[in-house]
């Protein structure tokens, strides 16, 4: 497989999963449509470049996360407001066994054998994750819960207004530090 320095989450991005190569070394293998990419990033450095693409940052969009869903451990974060990438990790963002789960993606996920999630995609792909069933649908619920907080924040700010009716002129006066309206 060919290996890639960075990486832009799409909308056909699924899943970002730890991978070690032959040195030990963290990158990423990342399901993106029915292809599989490596890339020499680990996949919260992937996570965080594409915030930052987007004008933001991991911690930027944990916090804007704790702020809708209030404070709690492993948030979920909006890649892509726009195209609708939401992603959750699957532990915490700082081990190396972190996986990131495009929510979007996800058709349904079942408890396994191994007392696991299995998570199937909707392009038929079959994931089977370290992590309980419980904790898979704690993260996957919070990550639909941020969605639709971001969409009703985003409707709220959408004003249209055919015809403004009132003008004014504002000016600061003197050397005063406040605008005044004439």
């Amino acid at each position: 497989m060919h290996t890639k320095e960075e990486y832009i989450i799409t909308t056909e991005t699924s899943v970002i999963f730890p991978y070690f190569n032959s040195c030990g070394m963290l990158l990423s293998m990342i399901l993106e449509g029915d292809q599989i990419k490596i890339v020499n990033s680990t996949p919260t450095e992937i996570i965080d470049f594409n915030l930052r693409r987007g004008g933001s940052s991991l911690k930027g969009a944990v916090d804007g996360a704790n702020e809708i869903l209030g404070s709690g451990s492993l948030s979920p974060v909006a890649i892509s407001k726009k195209h609708g990438i939401y992603m959750t990790p699957t532990c915490s963002s700082k081990l190396p066994e972190c996986t990131w789960m495009a929510i979007g993606h996800v058709k349904q996920y079942v408890e396994n054998e191994e007392k696991q999630v299995t998570v199937i995609l909707n392009n038929g792909s079959r994931v089977d994750l370290p992590i309980s069933f419980y904790r898979f649908d704690t993260r996957y619920l919070r990550a639909c819960k941020l969605q639709y907080g971001i969409e009703t924040n985003t409707d709220q700010v959408m004003k249209v207004r055919e015809k403004y009716t009132q003008s004014y002129v504002i000016k600061k006066n003197g050397k005063g530090l406040n605008y005044s309206e004439e």
